[in-house]
């Protein structure tokens, strides 16, 4: 028998994210012949200090999902990014007494290497972030599509604002 408090964990854990990564077992490969699965959770806010409890719940979730997929024969996309440009990471910016950019390029990081601690399967090689332009253009161009069709138009309506 196996006791528990001699088995080093950190090693082990260590040892088979370092397997998974270099045999790139998490990437999804666009010319596969399997079937397709698309997990997405939503984008954390990059506001705090890293990880907690609420994060660790939801992103296992999606991870146990894309496991099961993955060993089912599926060709799975698990991308992860980050949403940079909501309020939550703002304020966060604002309370450190920082700019939103500066704060985000510290707390980024940050929150990947603690994904990657857990052990979530995501497709590192396709993560974001909101704040990126080659992202958000694509906000813009949809926008203006809505635009040029009539679904976006200007209209007086009440607005709830901060004077900050």
């Amino acid at each position: 028998m196996v006791d528990h408090l001699d088995y080093d964990f950190v090693k082990l854990e260590k040892k088979w994210q370092e397997r998974w990564e270099k045999n790139k077992v998490f990437v999804a490969v666009d010319d596969s012949k399997k079937p397709k699965f698309y997990v997405l959770e939503m984008f954390p806010y990059p506001s705090g200090t890293g990880l907690h409890m609420g994060h660790a719940w939801n992103y296992t979730i999606g991870d146990i999902i894309a496991r099961f997929k993955r060993m089912r024969g599926f060709n799975v996309l698990h991308p992860m990014g980050y949403d940079s440009l909501g309020l939550p990471a703002e304020n966060a910016a604002i309370k450190a007494g920082e700019h939103p950019a500066d704060y985000n390029s510290k707390s980024i990081p940050n929150f990947t290497r603690q994904m990657k601690e857990i052990g979530l399967s995501y497709d590192w090689s396709r993560t974001f972030s909101t704040e990126d332009s080659k992202y958000y253009k694509w906000d813009q161009w949809i926008f203006l599509q809505m635009l040029d069709r009539g679904l976006a138009y200007r209209k007086k309506a009440p607005v709830n604002w901060c004077s900050k």
